[in-house]
């Protein structure tokens, strides 16, 4: 194997003198991540017939979505009650007794109720977003019945598009890639040529 890390190339930059660049960025003014277990029950629709179908697999098949955002200003704060709920695709995978994978779909809506930093005073305000990831473990089918323990992580975020100037070195100068081979001459072609 030919790759060696303490020759690979590192990204320089053009110059070393700083400048001031302005960037358009996704800023996130405040963020929190709760993580919970959920027992619940789901109504799955399948494609196929689930009778005695044993499930292999529950998880979230996309971003959520938010509804129902409300934000309050706590007064004496610089927080604000931020109240949304968040709707979270669920797909189902399990095998049939004839050994045939089926799919289903459901959802599930959490309802949050939270403390996050949300600044008031610009024309364009941030809005709230949030990222579900969910596991189901236990799983129990019955029917269309799910019986489930979902383990459930959210994140929750308010985000503004804005623009800052930062300080820049400019762009970068970009190494050239480097090729793997398993050339097994690439060893004897790594060492020195002369002793060190």
């Amino acid at each position: 194997m030919a790759y060696n890390h303490k020759n690979s190339p590192a990204i320089g930059c053009a110059n070393n003198v700083a400048e001031k660049t302005c960037i358009e960025v996704n800023k996130v003014f405040d963020v929190c991540m709760q993580q919970k277990s959920i027992s619940s029950t789901l109504n799955v629709s399948f494609c196929g017939d689930p009778t005695g179908a044993t499930v292999t697999s529950v998880t979230n098949s996309g971003p959520g979505v938010i509804s129902c955002t409300s934000v309050t200003p706590i007064s004496g704060s610089p927080c604000s009650r931020v109240r949304y709920n968040l709707t979270v695709p669920i797909i189902v995978e399990a095998t049939t007794l004839a050994g045939c994978k089926i799919t289903g779909t459901s959802s599930i809506t959490f309802e949050q109720d939270l403390v996050l930093r949300v600044p008031q005073d610009g024309v364009f305000l941030p809005e709230v977003v949030a990222l579900a990831a969910i596991v189901g473990m236990q799983n129990s089918l019955c029917g269309c019945e799910l019986r489930t323990t979902l383990c459930v992580t959210l994140i929750t975020k308010v985000v503004a598009d804005v623009i800052l100037v930062v300080p820049s070195f400019g762009y970068p100068v970009l190494p050239p890639c480097q090729e793997f081979t398993e050339d097994v001459c690439s060893g004897v072609f790594n060492t020195p040529v002369f002793p060190r």
